[in-house]
């Protein structure tokens, strides 16, 4: 659940403490570039794009997460999701240090993505892994997952923790230590039973 719901849960909730500091960081970027100050709506604008990136990029993870679970696996495309955790986490990290908050757009999308994919196959790899008896309380910590990266994400974008004028960046980028704790520990867990049978027609790995 690390790198899967708590993803969606938490950044959904990171984005909120930098607002000011991005607009900021947009209208100053622009000055530069032509100097001219953006208008506030169109500051608005452009925030209203990067917010609204991500449950775009959501769309598009949640039209391919049927795909790529029966093609690669309900493990490996989890695996395979944090991909776009950590194009997104580069992005955003190096946004301010290249004056473009085009960056940050395209780091909510892909952010966006690995959500998309992970709030389908997560409950789908849980509920056909788990035993008989725990298989309904072990779906169910797809959304105590998703509440725990809320909390999270809200805790760590206090000013005095990431949320601060010049730490905004790192805070877009943090989501890249879920990524790292899936990546490093998901590949011990085994596959999908019913994938293996089912879609891959393995019998003797399904038992």
């Amino acid at each position: 659940g690390i790198g899967g719901t708590f993803q969606y849960g938490y950044n959904l909730s990171i984005i909120n403490a930098p607002a000011s500091y991005i607009q900021m960081f947009m209208n100053t970027t622009w000055l530069e570039r032509v100097g001219v100050p953006l208008e506030s709506n169109v500051i608005l604008l452009l925030w209203s794009f990067t917010v609204s990136a991500y449950p775009l990029g959501g769309l598009t993870g949640a039209v391919v997460a049927g795909p790529m679970a029966i093609m690669l696996g309900r493990k490996m495309s989890l695996l395979l999701n944090n991909v776009f955790v950590i194009i997104a986490a580069a992005l955003s990290g190096f946004s301010r240090m290249a004056k473009s908050f085009e960056m940050i757009m395209l780091s909510r999308f892909f952010t966006g993505v690995n959500a998309g994919v992970s709030m389908n196959i997560q409950p789908m790899y849980l509920a056909e892994s788990a035993p008989k008896k725990l298989r309904g309380a072990v779906a169910l910590t797809s959304a105590s997952f998703t509440a725990l990266g809320l909390v999270l994400g809200q805790v760590v974008g206090l000013r005095e923790l990431l949320g601060g004028e010049e730490s905004w960046p790192f805070l877009l980028a943090s989501n890249l230590i879920p990524a790292l704790i899936q990546l490093t520990a998901l590949p011990w867990f085994p596959e999908s039973p019913r994938y293996l049978l089912i879609d891959r027609g393995d019998k003797e790995s399904c038992i």
